[in-house]
């Protein structure tokens, strides 16, 4: 019985133990915050519209929040989104962007756009996921993750991980 009870807390201990190394980020910019696993990812000093920029631990993963005061059309936003990609890309051609997949998912208790689109740059191709919320009298927010695409996968594991924190606040 002592043995049960042991191993128990044992993997109650290991289960717990990621929620410990959880540094709350809050937007300056809209309600909303997450919990960044400090243990995973590596604060980088954020550039132009990037309110928060991380790298995974062995710099395969990359993620940015963006986020802003106004609000647009999803539509309009989904295509300033692809002009990004497009600007981003080897010699800037609209050719060297494809989207992969389009999808909407409940984060936070609400319905975020998600677009997943591949780049090809000079040194070969990145695959973006960006999680995107566009609400009038919220703003904006975007959680933007990218890796090789041979990455794909473990980028959607840890974007979810990441994205179950997001709590909007009032």
């Amino acid at each position: 019985m002592n043995r049960i009870l042991f191993g128990a807390a044992a993997a109650a201990a290991v289960l717990i133990t990621p929620a410990l190394a959880c540094e709350t980020i809050t937007s300056a910019k809209v309600k909303l915050s997450a919990c960044i696993d400090t243990t995973a990812w590596a604060t980088q000093t954020p550039s132009g519209d990037q309110e928060f920029l991380y790298y995974s631990s062995d710099e395969t993963i990359g993620f940015a929040v963006i986020n802003e005061n106004g609000a647009w059309p999803a539509s309009q936003f989904r295509e300033a989104i692809l002009s990004n990609a497009v600007a981003a890309a080897l010699d800037a051609k609209p050719e060297n962007v494809s989207i992969v997949g389009e999808r909407l998912e409940n984060i936070g208790g609400k319905a975020w756009n998600v677009i997943e689109y591949q780049v090809q740059i000079p040194d070969g191709a990145l695959l973006f996921q960006n999680f995107y919320y566009v609400q009038p009298g919220f703003g904006s927010s975007q959680f933007v993750y990218w890796s090789a695409p041979e990455g794909g996968t473990a980028t959607a594991f840890r974007a979810g991980q990441m994205l179950s924190t997001i709590k909007f606040s009032e």
